[in-house]
C-alpha cells in the first residue's frame, strides 16, 4: 500500500532527510502486508528500501513495540515486545527502537515482522548504531508517498505509514474505522496559505491542511459542517493527516451512517505568540475567517468542532474555559494540562455548550501526569454539573489513543446533538377518566444538516409511559386515548438514531 514521501526537519529522536534516488524499479520496493494466516497475528509486512551507494547498513525505525498494560507503570516503562510477541490485549508503546534490515541480491533491504490491525508509522536509517536512533538521520520511505508535507521550517518530523487489515482468523484488533479509503470515496487534502499578523514563522503566513470530503460540493444549498484539529507539541498542519489519518477515520464513519459530510481543518499552532489563548486568536481571527471565506463551510459556531491533542489538548482546554463560543463542540484528548479545577465562571461557560465536550485519554499517560490529570478534571467537571462524553482507553502517549480518541468523538458527540421540543392537547372524554391525548414532537439537529432525524419519539406524562410515534422528516405525532388521570405536562423522549444522539424536552 503506498501511502507517503515526505521530507521534514528535526524528530526527537533524529533528523528527517529528504529521500534518496530510487535505484531499483518502485514496484519492487515499499511496504506489503502480507496475510500469513500464523500466529501471533496473521498478517505480517515486508519493507523493501534501496538504500543510496556507500551505506554499509540500514535499520529500520518504527511504530511497533507493545506491552501488556499491567507492565507500563511509568513514562517509558514497558514490555517494549516486538511484533513477533505481541500478545492478545497488548497497547502500543515507547519508545521506539531500530532492528536491522538485510540487504539481497538485488541490492534491496529488506525487514519483515508480524503485526496487528492498525496504522504504523517507520523510517529508515543509514549505518546507525544507536538503538533508539538518537543522532541518527532518519529517511522516509520514497516508494510511499505520504499525501502532504510539511512547509520548509516546519517543526516536526514526517514518517512513512502502513495499515494492516485485520485477520478475523488471528483477531487483534477492530482498527478497520482507520482504513484507507478506496479511490472512488476517496476526498480531497489541500494546503493552503493564509495571512496572519501574529505568525512569527513565517512571518505574516501560516498554514493549514484541509480535507474535503467525497463528494464535496462547492454550490451545496446547505454548507458543510467544519472540524478544526490541533496537533501536539512538536508537530505541524501535516501531523493530523499523515499519522492521525483523520480523513480517513472521518469517511468510514461517513461509510458507517455514524456522522455527516465535514470539512476538516488542521491547524498549526507553532509560531504564534501568547501560548494557548495566542491559538485560540488565531483561530477566531485568521483560520476560520479564512476557512469560511474560501470553503463552503457553515458560519454558525454551533456548526463547528474543535479537537486537540496533548498540547493541542491543552489548547482545547483555554478554548472550553474561555472561549465556549467560537464552537459548538469541544474536544481534549491527553491534554498536556496539570490543572484539574475551572473556575465558577469556566463552569457556567460549559455548561452553555450548545453541541458537546469530549475528553479521553490513554490510562497508561503518564507524561507530566496526564492520564490521572484528565481523569480528576473530568470528575471535577460532572461533580459541578457539567455532562461530558470520557472515552478512556489502555495506552501511552502515542497516536495509536488519539486515533480512538477522534473516532470515539465522530461517532458519540460531534455534529450529531439535537434538541426535541412538544406540543400536547389533551382532552377528556365527559366524567370518564379517559383522555384523547394528541402531541407533536419536532426533533431539530444543533447543526446543521441536510439528513433529518429518523428514529422513534417515546411520550410521557411524568414517569407515565403514553405511547411512541415515528419520526418523520423530523416530526413525530402521537394521537392516543390514554386511561386515568394525567395530572403532569406531556413530554418527548426522542432516542437518537445512527446520526443523531437522543434528546428530550423540558418537563
Amino acid at each position: 500500500m503506498a501511502v507517503g514521501v515526505i521530507a521534514g526537519l528535526t524528530a526527537a529522536s533524529g533528523i528527517l532527510a529528504a529521500p534518496a534516488a530510487l535505484a531499483a524499479p518502485a514496484a519492487t520496493l515499499g511496504p506489503q502486508v502480507v496475510t500469513t494466516n500464523q500466529a501471533p497475528t496473521g498478517q505480517a509486512v515486508t519493507f523493501r528500501y534501496q538504500a543510496p551507494a556507500g551505506v554499509q547498513s540500514v535499520q529500520i525505525y518504527g511504530e511497533w513495540f507493545f506491552s501488556q498494560a499491567e507492565s507500563v507503570t511509568c513514562q517509558g516503562c514497558g514490555d517494549a515486545r516486538t511484533g513477533d510477541q505481541w500478545q492478545p490485549n497488548d497497547i502500543v508503546t515507547d519508545p521506539w527502537q531500530t532492528r536491522p534490515m538485510t540487504r539481497g541480491a538485488d541490492g534491496v533491504w529488506t525487514f519483515t515482522t508480524p503485526l496487528p490491525s492498525g496504522t504504523f508509522r517507520y523510517a529508515f536509517a543509514h549505518d546507525c548504531t544507536s538503538p533508539t536512533a538518537s543522532g541518527c538521520t532518519l529517511h522516509p520511505d520514497p516508494a510511499n508517498p505520504l499525501e502532504v508535507v510539511p512547509h520548509a521550517g516546519a517543526t516536526g518530523a514526517q514518517l512513512s505509514r502502513v495499515y494492516v487489515p485485520n485477520n478475523k482468523r488471528f483477531p487483534t484488533y477492530d482498527n478497520s474505522y482507520q482504513a484507507p479509503s478506496p479511490a472512488n470515496r476517496t476526498g480531497t487534502l489541500e494546503q493552503r496559505w493564509y495571512d496572519s499578523p501574529l505568525s512569527t514563522n513565517p512571518v505574516g503566513k501560516h498554514d493549514v491542511v484541509v480535507y474535503l470530503p467525497h463528494g464535496y460540493d462547492p454550490k451545496r444549498a446547505t454548507p458543510y459542517p467544519t472540524l478544526y484539529l490541533s496537533h501536539g507539541g512538536g508537530g505541524n498542519a501535516t501531523d493530523w493527516t499523515v499519522e492521525g489519518v483523520a480523513h480517513q477515520i472521518l469517511e468510514n464513519a461517513i461509510r458507517d451512517g455514524a456522522t455527516q459530510q465535514a470539512v476538516i481543518v488542521s491547524t498549526d499552532f507553532n509560531g504564534l505568540p501568547d501560548g494557548n489563548q495566542g491559538y485560540v486568536n488565531e483561530l477566531r481571527d485568521n483560520v476560520i475567517p479564512f476557512v469560511e471565506k474560501n470553503y463552503n463551510v457553515s458560519t454558525r459556531s454551533a456548526d463547528r468542532a474543535f479537537g486537540g491533542l496533548s498540547a493541542g489538548g491543552a489548547r482545547a482546554l483555554t478554548l472550553l474555559y474561555d472561549n465556549t463560543d467560537l464552537v459548538g463542540y469541544h474536544a481534549a484528548w491527553g491534554a498536556a494540562d496539570t490543572t484539574v479545577t475551572a473556575t465558577p465562571e469556566q463552569i457556567a461557560r460549559m455548561k452553555a455548550v450548545s453541541g458537546g465536550i469530549h475528553v479521553g485519554t490513554g490510562l497508561q499517560d503518564w507524561l507530566i501526569n496526564i492520564a490521572p490529570n484528565s481523569v480528576q478534571r473530568t470528575e471535577n467537571w460532572r461533580a459541578a454539573g457539567v455532562d461530558v462524553t470520557e472515552h478512556n482507553v489502555d495506552g501511552v502517549h502515542v497516536w495509536d489513543i488519539w486515533r480512538q480518541m477522534l473516532n470515539d468523538y465522530l461517532r458519540t458527540v460531534a455534529f450529531r446533538t439535537t434538541t426535541t421540543s412538544v406540543e400536547a392537547e389533551t382532552t377528556r372524554a365527559g366524567n370518564s377518566h379517559r383522555y384523547r391525548v394528541t402531541a407533536t414532537a419536532e426533533v431539530t439537529p444543533v447543526t446543521t444538516s441536510t439528513v433529518a432525524p429518523t428514529g422513534t419519539v417515546d411520550f410521557y406524562s411524568g414517569d407515565r409511559h403514553l405511547g411512541s410515534a415515528k419520526v418523520n422528516k423530523g416530526v413525530a405525532t402521537f394521537n392516543g386515548n390514554v386511561s386515568g388521570d394525567l395530572t403532569e405536562p406531556v413530554t418527548a423522549r426522542y432516542q437518537g438514531d445512527r446520526l443523531y444522539n437522543s434528546s428530550q424536552s423540558a418537563g
